[in-house]
């Protein structure tokens, strides 16, 4: 027992050291700021040192499983200086597939490369008659500056997913109702026949 304590007390060091020196796991984020009716808005935001168009000549974002997509914008704004905000707004936005997807592209050479967190706001998605769920994502073109490890991510975020059922209109229902209550008004006058007979 005690050579086994002896083999083993330099772990927890070990463990604390490895926790200490190894280098921060960074990566993009893709989420969903903010739906409304019609409209879906989405914020990408870069963290410390990721790029873009690094080793590839444009980068994208993708979502798939859409529905009802009419139209799409590139973003209205960022937290990047002035010298950088306008080539971080240069996203393209494409809708493919019937309305199924949504791709935005960027070839403006990259971020910059800060030290801290920076984000790219109002990219949007206009689908009406949609409603919300969960819609597949994935990006291609992030990695760290001077060719180092790739940053893409994937996953779900909120989106147009499927079309709203259609609501009557008010006069519709009017006359379902009418129809209804003769249909009932109906049956009601059968039974008493019957039970006077």
């Amino acid at each position: 027992m005690k050579e086994l304590l002896l083999r083993y007390r330099f772990a927890p060091l070990v463990l604390a050291m490895f926790l200490v020196f190894a280098a921060p796991c960074y990566a993009v984020h893709w989420t969903c700021s903010q739906t409304g009716p019609s409209t879906w808005t989405y914020t990408l935001q870069i963290d410390p040192l990721d790029n873009y168009d690094i080793s590839q000549t444009s980068t994208t974002i993708t979502m798939t499983g859409l529905s009802g997509v009419t139209s799409a914008t590139g973003p209205t704004s960022s937290d990047f200086p002035p010298g950088i905000n306008a080539m971080i707004l240069a996203w393209t936005p494409q809708v493919l597939n019937g309305g199924t997807e949504v791709v935005w592209t960027i070839n403006s050479g990259g971020t910059g490369n800060f030290d801290s967190v920076q984000h790219v706001f109002g990219f949007s998605i206009t689908a009406p008659g949609a409603v919300n769920g969960n819609a597949p994502f994935a990006t291609s073109g992030f990695q760290v500056d001077d060719d180092g490890p790739m940053r893409d991510i994937s996953g779900t975020v909120a989106g147009p997913t499927a079309s709203a059922a259609p609501t009557p209109a008010p006069a519709t229902l009017l006359l379902m109702s009418i129809g209804l209550l003769l249909a009932g008004s109906y049956v009601a006058i059968r039974r008493r026949q019957q039970a006077s007979e």
